[in-house]
């Protein structure tokens, strides 16, 4: 059975123009499983079970970032990340800087010039906190540097999530007006799930696909060898010390308003000291591949959430309807880039949509969604709805209807009787 990494690698060689037959020749496999391998789909559509999180994950950013700044010390790093709420032993800490004390030995190095159109160098920076949606987060530059114009793309974001990573790759491009042959980056989580014992690198499925879609070849560096991408880590110096200086900004739209502006009229106009030139001006000339009106790629967030009694879902800290015969069933949830949320039963079909809330513990709620309720629907007390102990409290009063006596018209007609 072939793996994902050499589905890729089958598709990539026969969209350079190698032959079917030179291709089952160089993998040693014959010519129907090549032609099977480039009818299918580089992926299932089955949405990714994440990662198990270890106890130090959250922490890594911290860590990486302490490090950058020359702190080796894992005893200072385990009190530092201890006071942060990390539960787990100081060995762990220790097992991950060792191999940075061993990187810092300095080493001679030949600056590597790319041919153009050749390689993007893509990397994460971080930036302190935000305030956004009513909440304190961490702030992240996604910065992408094509390695023969010297040309950047920078975005700040509040998650490093595969979805976002892909979004930014997908900003980048239409920034760019292309895609680079390859794609440079170190082992980032969102495309690098590991190495085999021989060093092979395991890719995220998804950022595979991706890769695929775009025609471009994923790169990872070699572990803790973060000057083999040094054009980007310079990027990032780049706009820690000339853009983000003295910034000032309301929230993070502004914030990635500001950095549009900047590329645009600083850094893409520079002359940059390596190339001589402008890197908006070399840029036409960089060669990189057209996206020639070509659909941007599905990076919709797919997840899957079970309803509760009360018609509601709960996602990333608020509460959504749904209409009252999918109560307690698990459902299929898409969040797509706009800001939107859509809901689907189990056979795809859409049930509700909705825009997502700003902030947490908001109750977004479409009366509609519980009419069959107040009407009392029989088909919604078959799907087990009517085991509610009551509805959204927010609309108990909506939905009460006061029971009326019945009576014959005869009776108000004799009460009407001698009146004036």
């Amino acid at each position: 059975m072939l793996t994902v990494e050499q589905r890729f690698m089958i598709k990539h060689w026969y969209d350079k123009g190698i032959s079917i037959s030179e291709i089952a020749r160089l993998t040693g496999r014959d010519r129907k499983t090549i032609r099977k391998a480039l009818e299918e789909p580089l992926i299932a559509t089955a949405p990714e079970r994440k990662p198990r999180l270890r106890k130090l994950d959250p922490y890594l950013s911290y860590l990486e970032e302490r490090i950058e700044e020359g702190v080796l010390n894992a005893r200072k790093l385990y009190g530092e990340i201890k006071r942060l709420g990390y539960p787990g032993q100081e060995t762990q800490i220790r097992l991950f800087v060792q191999p940075f004390r061993q990187a810092r030995q300095q080493e001679a190095c030949l600056r590597f010039e790319t041919e153009p159109g050749q390689q993007g160098q893509v990397d994460w920076g971080h930036f302190g906190l935000i305030e956004h949606q009513g909440c304190q987060r961490r702030l992240y530059a996604f910065v992408m540097t094509l390695g023969w114009s010297r040309a950047m793309y920078v975005e700040f974001t509040v998650s490093t999530d595969v979805v976002q990573f892909l979004r930014c790759h997908l900003h980048a491009f239409h920034y760019f007006q292309g895609v680079p042959r390859e794609i440079l980056h170190d082992n980032l989580k969102t495309a690098v799930l590991g190495r085999d014992a021989e060093g092979a690198v395991r890719w995220n499925p998804r950022y595979l696909d991706f890769a695929d879609y775009y025609g471009f070849l994923p790169r990872a560096c070699q572990p803790y060898r973060a000057q083999t991408k040094g054009k980007v880590e310079s990027g990032i110096k780049y706009v820690r010390h000339n853009f983000w200086l003295g910034l000032k900004y309301s929230d993070l739209a502004d914030l990635n308003l500001q950095a549009l502006g900047w590329l645009d009229t600083e850094a893409n106009v520079r002359v940059h000291g390596a190339t001589g030139e402008m890197p908006l001006v070399r840029l036409p000339s960089e060669g990189l591949q057209p996206l020639l009106g070509k659909p941007d790629y599905d990076t919709t967030l797919v997840t899957y959430r079970r309803s509760s009694k009360d018609c509601l879902i709960s996602y990333q800290g608020n509460y959504y309807s749904i209409p009252a015969p999918y109560a307690q069933q698990r459902l299929l949830v898409k969040e797509t880039e706009q800001g939107e949320l859509f809901v689907f039963d189990a056979e795809g079909e859409q049930i509700a949509r909705h825009r997502l809330a700003v902030g947490r513990h908001q109750r977004v709620i479409i009366a509609a969604h519980y009419r069959s309720i107040a009407m009392g629907d029989s088909r919604t007390r078959r799907a087990g709805a009517m085991q509610m102990q009551s509805p959204a409290p927010a609309l108990a009063e909506t939905f009460r209807v006061p029971e009326v006596e019945r009576r014959p018209l005869s009776v108000y007609e004799q009460a009407t009787e001698g009146a004036p």
